[in-house]
Order: structure tokens, then C-alpha cells, then sequence
């Protein structure tokens, strides 16, 4: 990522961080703001600052909440994971990505105070200590995308690698993996692609292509790192055999025994996108495809055309591995049930529990028939 600009907050000119920051992000100008609503006034300048704001970073303390549940929708079925916010915004300019809409600030927000972050994740495990999560930096940011020039996905794994009741999750469309050549591998710690076949790649501009991103995960799985994959959002425009050819794919590039997890989503996102989506991305196929209001009225494909994409994907995820656990993103108990053949509950559980701490889902085993 070329970052064009950088904006400091002036309240945090002397940050001995962000000094760090700006030495290594070597952005093309510095310039220093009264807070992020003044950067955004400057991007709104441009033609596309959503466009403009994915080039820039802007660097301030954050005095709200680090940590929180992820909102899912209460009308499907929550997996259980929790978000965590060192960095809101993304560099990739993904044609589907909710945040175009979703963020109210245009540049890549960086918080400078970790160190309030990790008192308050110490804080949540003083008051819960028997609970097991699985937490995760991908929701509101790419985990990898800044990295290592960032500093914060090292510190992160540091920071969770002795705490075995988190299973910590860096989720990336990038195939930047330096930082894992010098650290040791936790059980606790999973690096995660979110992928889709070739045929997608005018919908997800500036990330990795799947060659790179399975490249990546090959890599990283070979230094002892379990590795987790997010078909999600899977698009209908996509032929199914691409997919199924995809899962080939990633089974023959990283042995099953390190696979954490495998999610399927299918596409939707909130009706106010769908103006900015036209306008952002013309050349988009998105819209091609039929899309209805769900039950959390986000536009999505109808449940057969979601359910007989997940059962090929299964099916071929089953036939290469039965132990490796699925999961689904954003979908009622009831297609849980249907498709995987347990009790969803189960699968959450499980989610949270390291590979070599699992009950029911293993690779390499048999968990039912």
C-alpha cells in the first residue's frame, strides 16, 4: 500500500508511537488535524474520498471501546465472535465491503493507545475467567494489510499467545506473512484468508489474488501456525465448480491437520450500499444477480440458491477432510442443523477450544457419519 497521506491529531504530536509510526509508514505528507472530522473535510475534496481515505491514515488516541461482541444480527445465528478495534478502515477496495457505508470516517483511523486496549480485554478476563472466546482484528480492518510496516498484528499475538482461554484470529486479504518468520507458533493464534476463485478478482481491488493469499497460507501453516479460511462472501456470479476447484486447491496446498476452521457467507449487504456500489464500482457484476430483503433485511441471494451453494462447498470440504469444522456466517439455526449435522451450539464450542483441545471436530478423525 503507497500511503499518500498521513494525519496526526494534534493532541497526539508528541505520541512517542505515532512518531514510531510516521518513521515507518513513510507516508507521502503529514499533515497535522484538530481531529478526524477535519481529515474527513479534506478528503471530501476529491472525486471519491472513500477512495482517497483508503490511501490515507489517520492517527489519534481512541477513547471509546476496543472490545465488543460482534452485533451479527439477532435474527440468525451468532458464532460467537468477538471483535477487537486497534485499526478502523481498510486499504483493499472490496466492491461488496459494508464499510464503505458503514464507517462515518474516510481515512484508515490507526489507535495509538494499545495499551488501553489490552486493559481492557485484561479487564474482561479478570471478570470472566473460565469463558473461552475466539476474538478476531478483521471485522472493521484488514489484520494483515499494514503489516509488519504497522507493528500492531505482532504485538497482538504476543499479547494473546498466553492466554489460552482466547483463540485470537488475524483475518487478511494480503499475503504479507513477514511477520510470522521470526515468531514461534501458538496453538491460539490462527491466521485467516478470506477467499474467493479468480473469477472474483474486479470485485476485490488491492488485495492479494488467490494465487498469493493460498501461497500465503501454505507458508505460514509450514512454520507451525494453524490457519483458518472464510469462503464470505460467497458470490453467485462465481461459477460453483470455481469454488469447488478452489477447496481442491487449498486441501492440496495445506494439510488438513492445520485447517482451525473453514466459514461460509453468502453475499448481502444493507440497501443503502446498493447507490454507492453503482457509483464506487460500475464495473461491478454484484448487481447482476437477484437479491432479497432477509430477515434482517440486508439484500441476499433466497435461502435455496444460499443452501445449495453451502452443500457443494460441505460436501467437497468433506470429502478431502470430515474432521475439519465448518461453520456458517449470518444464517439460522436451522440451516446450521440442516447443513452440518450438528447441534450449532456444538460447532460455537468448539470454535473456541485450540485443534488439539477439541471434542467432536478434528482433522483427521471422523466426528459422526
Amino acid at each position: 500500500m503507497k500511503i499518500k497521506r498521513l494525519f496526526l491529531a494534534r493532541r497526539s504530536r508528541k505520541d512517542k508511537r505515532g512518531k514510531e509510526l510516521i518513521d515507518r509508514l513513510k507516508p507521502g505528507r503529514v499533515i497535522e488535524v484538530e481531529d478526524v472530522r477535519e481529515a474527513d473535510r479534506i478528503l471530501a475534496r476529491f472525486p471519491d474520498p472513500v477512495s482517497e481515505g483508503k490511501q490515507s491514515i489517520f492517527l489519534d488516541r481512541f477513547a471509546g471501546r476496543f472490545f465488543e461482541p460482534c452485533p451479527c444480527t439477532k435474527e440468525y445465528f451468532r458464532c460467537g465472535y468477538w471483535n477487537l478495534h486497534p485499526v478502523a478502515g481498510c486499504p483493499i477496495d472490496c466492491s461488496y465491503c459494508v464499510l464503505q457505508g458503514y464507517l462515518n470516517s474516510y481515512p484508515v483511523q490507526v489507535y495509538l493507545n494499545l495499551d488501553d486496549l489490552f486493559a481492557e480485554v485484561l479487564r474482561f478476563e479478570s471478570a470472566h475467567p473460565k469463558q473461552r472466546l475466539r476474538v478476531g482484528t478483521g471485522e472493521l480492518a484488514d489484520s494483515l494489510a499494514l503489516e509488519p510496516e504497522l507493528g500492531y498484528a505482532q504485538k497482538l499475538v504476543e499479547f494473546f499467545r498466553g492466554r489460552p482461554n482466547f483463540i485470537f484470529e488475524l483475518k487478511t486479504k494480503s499475503d504479507r506473512t513477514e511477520i510470522f518468520d521470526g515468531l514461534k507458533p501458538s496453538e491460539n493464534i490462527v491466521v485467516a484468508w478470506s477467499v474467493n476463485p479468480e473469477a472474483a478478482a474486479l470485485e476485490e481491488k488491492f488485495s492479494a489474488g488467490i494465487a498469493g493469499r493460498v501461497a500465503a497460507a501454505q507458508k505460514v501453516a509450514g512454520l507451525g501456525w494453524p490457519v483458518g479460511f472464510h469462503f464470505d462472501p460467497v458470490l453467485d456470479i462465481v461459477p460453483l465448480d470455481e469454488y469447488l476447484m478452489l477447496i481442491d486447491r487449498i486441501f492440496a496446498a495445506v494439510p488438513a491437520q492445520s485447517i482451525a476452521w473453514i466459514s461460509l457467507g453468502s453475499l448481502r449487504f444493507p440497501a443503502r450500499l446498493k447507490p454507492l456500489l453503482k457509483d464506487r464500482h460500475p464495473e461491478s457484476m454484484l448487481l447482476c444477480g437477484e437479491l432479497f430483503p432477509g430477515r434482517d433485511m440486508k439484500l441476499r441471494y433466497l435461502r435455496p440458491v444460499r443452501e445449495k451453494i453451502y452443500r457443494a462447498l460441505i460436501e467437497r470440504i468433506r470429502e478431502h477432510d470430515r474432521g475439519v469444522l465448518v461453520y456458517l456466517c449470518m444464517e439460522s439455526p436451522r440451516m446450521w442443523e440442516d447443513l452440518l449435522g450438528a447441534a450449532p451450539d456444538l460447532i460455537r464450542r468448539e470454535l473456541a477450544v485450540p485443534l488439539s483441545g477439541r471434542k467432536r471436530f478434528k482433522p483427521g478423525r471422523i466426528p459422526w457419519a
